[in-house]
């Protein structure tokens, strides 16, 4: 079962190659889907269904990842830990469909979809290719984020306000210091704030360490900047539609 072996056997990771692209399609076929079918969606037992589902996804997505290290004894506390960025909003995302706590959504719209979409672009996958475990794990996990995000914003119409960018980056430097407190304590390199990832990422563009951490708080911040005002387009967009329809 090479599929499910930690030293990777089989095919390589293509960057844009059949299988990447695959994953683009569908996450954008599922984003349009919950759009065109957002009316019939909403306080239905499909609402309730979905709402269970991206939580119990994201659950044994993280539950097969720790089997997955463990079953091939590669588990250890410098790695393994649930404390990347793309783990912090995948709870996030599961916090924000079981409560009504605002922080929650901010934090996976900004950073959830942000980090997913940049990731799913240009991903840390060690080279392990379709159709590896690593592969549908990490491609899944994150797909699944921006396609949460894509639901508590047309079907859930959550809304978002510009102290929103504030609070979410303010939440995400308090969990970088945790996490660096963390790092020290297990030689890791969670969240990349000890050195960059192996693989061709944005944060080549960032300049050397430490320098690109700071870079990275500049650019969090023209990021979120820029979400929230296409948020704000799209929300003024359907107003208006909506004003002329009536």
């Amino acid at each position: 079962m090479w599929w499910w072996k930690f030293s990777h056997e089989g095919p390589s990771f293509t960057w844009m190659g059949p299988a990447h692209l695959m994953v683009f399609l569908t996450m954008a076929v599922l984003c349009v889907l919950f759009i065109i079918f957002r009316r019939h969606l909403r306080h239905t037992r499909a609402d309730l269904f979905i709402k269970t589902l991206f939580p119990a996804v994201f659950l044994l997505g993280e539950l097969s990842y720790q089997v997955f290290l463990i079953s091939n004894g590669a588990w250890d506390a410098s790695h393994s830990l649930p404390l990347q960025l793309s783990s912090f909003v995948w709870i996030t995302a599961v916090l924000s469909f079981f409560t009504s706590r605002r922080i929650w959504f901010e934090i996976t719209f900004f950073a959830g979809a942000s980090s997913a979409l940049l990731t799913i672009l240009t991903p840390d996958l060690a080279d392990y290719g379709f159709p590896h475990y690593r592969f549908f794990h990490f491609f899944i996990t994150h797909g699944l984020v921006v396609a949460a995000v894509c639901y508590m914003v047309v079907v859930e119409k959550r809304k978002l306000y510009c102290s929103s960018i504030f609070r979410t980056w303010g939440v995400l430097n308090l969990y970088l210091v945790s996490v660096a407190c963390v790092n020290l304590l297990t030689d890791g390199n969670y969240m990349y704030i000890m050195e960059k990832p192996v693989q061709a990422t944005l944060f080549d563009w960032l300049g050397p360490w430490p320098y690109y951490l700071l870079s990275l708080e500049v650019v969090a911040l023209a990021v979120f900047s820029g979400m929230y005002y296409v948020y704000n387009i799209v929300r003024s967009c359907r107003s208006i539609h909506l004003k002329q329809k009536r």
